[in-house]
């Protein structure tokens, strides 16, 4: 009977972790401007705090920017692009180059409970992404891939910024 009942107990609170991670999702979620994108990348954080959250969130992010990075320092090796193309590539490059850095010293800040200096980093980050985005405005249809990457990376940012929101009221 003890093994029964302590089984039971166990399962219990299994289910309020499972519920209690679930609620702490909804409201992050609910906060941020992307709701599905939001609920995409924590579907699979059964058991984490609002710090877990934030980790895997920022994580998604800094995997994202490396990506983009990646895929326009490829690009800018291709022959025969417009020279304001080129420029463009450029500029993203050393933007991507910084916002890398910067969600890396986000994730480094959150290690250490500094969530004012997530904001700061992941700000920054989202900053120079924009500034990217910005850089073909007037050719938009130049690079739909690294439009489409950077809108996501923008998005990513924000919900980050969502769930940092919420750890920043946290009592400590």
């Amino acid at each position: 009977m003890k093994s029964t009942t302590s089984f039971i107990f166990l399962i219990g609170l299994q289910l309020c972790a499972i519920s209690g991670t679930s609620n702490l999702i909804e409201i992050v979620c609910q906060s941020s401007e992307d709701k599905n994108l939001c609920y995409s990348t924590y579907n699979n954080a059964q058991k984490a705090d609002l710090i877990g959250l934030a980790m895997i969130g920022l994580n998604q992010a800094s995997g994202n920017a490396t990506a983009i990075l990646k895929y326009v320092q490829e690009r800018m090796g291709q022959p025969n692009l417009e020279p304001l193309v080129q420029q463009g590539l450029i500029d993203c490059a050393n933007l991507y180059q910084d916002a890398v850095d910067q969600v890396d010293d986000s994730i480094a800040a959150l290690e250490a409970d500094a969530f004012k200096d997530v904001r700061a980093w992941v700000e920054a980050a989202l900053s120079d992404a924009v500034a990217c985005q910005e850089a073909f405005t007037q050719h938009p249809n130049v690079d739909a891939k690294l439009t489409w990457n950077n809108g996501i990376f923008i998005r990513l940012c924000k919900n980050v910024l969502a769930g940092n929101k919420q750890l920043a009221g946290m009592p400590r």
